[in-house]
């Protein structure tokens, strides 16, 4: 691999890279590293039915979704997204897809305008056992993937968004209960038409301060927090 960009030159603000194999082997994979800064806030955001349209209790409208339509923003989200990113936030998407949706992921988070965001999905091989890891509840790849981001970054703040229609609620909770002096806030988007007992959240976060979690219905809503104000933790 080498370097194509250094750190904070006026081409990019990110560490941009090339990797290049071995004798024999033409190809090269060109990317992008941001560097980001001991403290500080960072979201960890889910991505189906939190910032992208997918339907997931439903099975058939979540096959069409990945699938074969084109990927839909859930509207607001973006915004909301990019007014945290001018406050400073890094952004880290964990997302049970499997990896082979990333091409497809980055142009979409691109052409919705999401800000810069290092993506974390469900690695599997169709040769292999590994593709059983489709079938895995959600919270097996999830809960490990964020506490590993938890642990490399040990003086930041985290934000932790979701939805309703799987398990964000509990991973959240089982996070923040693990990490309480880490996590700042959680955010869950309750996922219409379906409206979530409001007991479910209770236990979701029990045990939690029940300023540290909210259930919103319009991204709008995520621009008034101060993220600011974790920052300064």
């Amino acid at each position: 691999a080498r370097l194509t960009s250094p750190p904070g030159s006026p081409a990019s603000p990110d560490l941009g890279f090339d990797a290049l194999l071995g004798e024999g082997d033409s190809r090269r994979f060109e990317g992008s590293a941001a560097l980001v800064g001991k403290r500080g806030v960072s979201v960890i955001s889910d991505i189906d039915d939190t910032v992208k349209v997918t339907d997931v209790a439903n099975r058939r409208e979540l096959l069409a979704n990945t699938f074969i339509r084109p990927f839909k923003a859930v509207a607001g989200m973006a915004d909301a997204y990019a007014c945290w990113a001018r406050a400073g936030a890094a952004f880290h998407f964990v997302s049970s897809s499997p990896w082979q949706l990333y091409p497809s992921l980055v142009e979409f988070f691109d052409q919705e305008r999401f800000p810069r965001a290092a993506l974390h999905l469900k690695l599997f091989r169709f040769k292999d056992s590994s593709v059983l890891s489709l079938l895995d509840k959600p919270e097996k790849h999830k809960i490990p993937t964020i506490e590993a981001i938890i642990g490399r970054f040990p003086e930041r703040t985290f934000v932790l968004v979701g939805d309703s229609t799987e398990k964000d609620p509990e991973i959240y909770g089982e996070i923040a209960r693990k990490h309480r002096d880490r996590v700042g806030a959680i955010f869950i988007r309750g996922v219409p038409p379906s409206d979530v007992p409001l007991a479910r959240f209770d236990s979701a976060f029990k045990d939690l301060p029940r300023a540290l979690w909210t259930v919103f219905h319009d991204p709008g809503s995520l621009k008034e927090f101060d993220l600011a104000s974790l920052a300064r933790r």
